[in-house]
């Protein structure tokens, strides 16, 4: 009965038996990017079956030549990851020459391949809110289980093309510079080259900068300085001037093609997206009018702008003319990076995900109505099949014996951290050489998983990380686990966390440094690190469990290297 329950519980096959895997892949790498704090079972079915298979639709339709994708299983809400490696060089060999192929139209045109793309998925959208939710039959939700399933599928194909395309770029820049020139994507002068780029996360954040502007200049901003977020509306609602300035803000939430569609966490259902609570993006634009009226998004990247020019005309000086095409196309593909980590994650993860939550909840509130489960988010608690199994006539089945054990199950997950790793190789060191750089997925070695940190014993720091973005500064350090904890943070603090996504973009604007325990060079985390011209420091692996909130620490982000300066605290 236990080996049935392991296979057929949360994910059905797919969830880590260390066992069968083990053997079968040697090494499975946590995804401390996405995984931490651990999902819920129904957003790890979605998570584990579909990301797994875009990243086999992207290596196929690139023909990386070194990767066939990635294989995912899910075990106390943390996601582990191995990767298909193509080890044959007759196989290698063959694919590269598709690869070529294949990467050459997002060259030429990045920009418009996705505006593509992101057409297909706005159309998708749309076409699930059409559906009244509350007002559906059984019927209705049962085939709507299934148009989530499949618009899910579709957006993972998606997020993957373009993911793929723009960090190739970025790894075979790298590997020129490196043979050519000895420059590693932590030198400053290649990261100058590739920031400084506008995209929809940034103007979206622009303009909740001018909503906090315009509060202000209606006479305002007392109300948003004295209350709390989550009481700033009903508190503006009180006056004419405040309810003009609502109405405002509500119609561009709901207007605008994502604004409202954001999740607060990218990576599980249990937060709510901006239009079921407006009160997260107003804590957004109270952070902005806390730093004063002089404070402009634009003006940090209009800087970082002329520094890439500069930094792109030395480098492509320096290469000569007959290599001068190359390198410019490399350069001009890797820079995507910076646009399509942020916008991507908005139109896909975080749309796909506010439509998810917004789909299961009806269909939890329409259990819990029938009497299957004690509360609509139990339906976190089950998976689609489940959901399958008694959508049609709710009221005859009971899943409170599926709900109340796994809830309690995830609740003490959230107490006890996954290990970074499981393998049958000897050390860390061996399990990467191994099982992860012959993959030379981008994706795997310069976000989710990251390469190893140098540990460098003469400078006498207590962490070690990447440099993400160079810079040395000291500072209070502020702990923060989760999106919550974001309310916490004070400006001019050192922001020590798991990892980012674009919901915790606007706190950048707050610290003057971050430490993070996951994320390769092209995680969210790096990437927003550096267009803030940040000391940004990311995969130390154990910085939230080494450095305490109330800690002076200091921050050398071009070596790597944290100095917890008070240790006693």
């Amino acid at each position: 009965m236990s080996e049935t329950v392991k296979l057929w519980d949360e994910v059905p096959g797919y969830a880590f038996m260390e066992e069968i895997d083990v053997p079968e892949m040697h090494t499975w790498f946590l995804d401390g990017t996405h995984s931490v704090p651990p999902w819920t079972p129904l957003f790890g079915w979605f998570w584990i079956r579909y990301c797994s298979h875009g990243t086999k639709v992207g290596c196929d339709h690139f023909s990386i030549p070194t990767c066939k994708g990635w294989e995912m299983r899910y075990l106390h809400g943390g996601s582990y990851n191995a990767f298909n490696i193509v080890r044959d060089q007759k196989d290698i060999a063959e694919r590269e020459v598709k690869f070529k192929v294949a990467l050459r139209p997002w060259v030429e045109d990045f920009d418009g391949l996705w505006a593509g793309y992101k057409q297909e998925l706005m159309g998708m959208y749309a076409k699930l809110k059409e559906l009244d939710l509350d007002a559906a039959s059984n019927l209705e939700l049962y085939h709507y289980n299934y148009d989530l399933i499949k618009m899910y599928i579709r957006m993972w194909e998606i997020h993957f093309l373009g993911l793929y395309a723009s960090l190739i770029g970025w790894l075979l820049l790298e590997t020129l510079l490196k043979e050519r020139f000895g420059i590693t994507d932590q030198s400053p002068e290649f990261q100058d080259m590739v920031r400084g780029f506008d995209n929809k996360v940034y103007q979206m954040d622009h303009k909740l900068w001018e909503f906090g502007q315009t509060a202000i200049a209606m006479g305002l901003g007392d109300i948003f300085r004295d209350v709390k977020s989550t009481d700033i509306i009903p508190k503006l609602n009180e006056t004419p001037k405040g309810k003009q300035w609502v109405k405002e803000f509500m119609r561009w939430l709901e207007t605008d093609e994502v604004g409202g569609w954001r999740m607060q966490r990218m990576n599980d259902f249990t937060e709510p997206y901006w239009l079921e609570n407006p009160s997260a993006p107003v804590w957004v634009i109270k952070g902005f009018m806390s730093k004063g009226t002089e404070y402009n998004l634009r003006g940090i990247r209009e800087e970082l702008e002329k520094k890439r020019e500069a930094a792109i005309a030395a480098m492509l000086a320096r290469v000569g003319e007959r290599d001068r095409d190359l390198f410019a196309g490399l350069i001009t593909l890797a820079g995507k990076n910076s646009m399509y980590s942020e916008e991507h994650d908005l139109y896909c993860e975080l749309y796909a995900h506010a439509l998810l939550r917004r789909g299961y909840l009806a269909i939890g509130k329409r259990l819990t109505e029938k009497g299957t489960i004690d509360q609509p988010d139990d339906v976190f608690f089950l998976n689609p099949d489940e959901i399958d199994r008694v959508m049609m006539v709710p009221e005859a089945h009971n899943l409170r014996y599926i709900t109340h054990r796994r809830r309690k199950a995830w609740d003490e997950w959230q107490e006890r951290p996954n290990p970074p790793m499981f393998t049958d190789r000897g050390s860390l060191e061996e399990a990467v050489g191994n099982d992860l750089l012959p993959s030379m997925d981008p994706i795997a070695i310069k976000v989710v998983v990251g390469e190893l940190p140098v540990v460098k014993p003469e400078l006498g720091a207590d962490l070690f990380g990447l440099c993400a973005c160079p810079g040395e500064v000291e500072g209070i350090a502020r702990l923060v686990m989760n999106y919550d904890g974001l309310k916490d943070v004070k400006p001019g603090e050192i922001l020590v966390c798991p990892g980012t996504n674009p919901a915790w973009t606007p706190v950048f604007g707050k610290v003057k440094a971050i430490v993070s325990d996951s994320g390769g060079l092209l995680s969210h985390t790096a990437i927003i690190g550096r267009e803030y011209a940040l000391p940004t420091i990311v995969n130390t692996f154990v910085g939230t469990a080494t450095i305490k909130t109330g800690q002076r620490i200091r921050v050398d982000a071009s070596e790597g290297a944290v100095y917890i300066l008070d240790k006693d605290k």
